[in-house]
């Protein structure tokens, strides 16, 4: 029997392709990637990330794959501790304001999931 894919699992599964993409940029060409966020590569640290990042991305796929309900309220909720983590880091003048750009489509994308999980109760 095959269940139907809730749309707050779509929007996971999406965003885990998202991740994927963005951590293989990170691992392949990551000082192409970051420059569009006017920033460098400058360690293999980026890369690392680039690893964690497309492994999240799986994760998020697989599961978004599966309509795991559980997993899929976590993402929101760890979705909107990095952008908080982030602008944290903005404020306190630790990272870049660019970071903004990817974090904030990661919180959207987040609240879109938020607001399916709800509406599909």
């Amino acid at each position: 029997m095959h269940l139907r894919m809730m749309n707050a699992a779509k929007s996971v599964q999406y965003f885990g392709v998202f991740l994927l993409i963005e951590g293989t940029l990170l691992i392949l060409v990551p000082d192409l990637f970051l420059s569009f966020f006017l920033l460098r590569a400058e360690d293999v640290w980026v890369r690392v990330v680039g690893v964690a990042l497309a492994i999240l991305g799986y994760f998020y796929f697989r599961m978004g794959s599966w309509n795991i309900r559980p997993f899929l309220w976590l993402t929101t909720h760890s979705r909107s501790f990095q952008f908080a983590a982030i602008v944290t880091f903005v404020l306190f003048g630790m990272a870049s304001p660019m970071l903004l750009l990817p974090s904030g489509f990661e919180f959207l994308c987040g609240f879109v999931t938020f607001l399916l999980l709800r509406k599909e109760g």
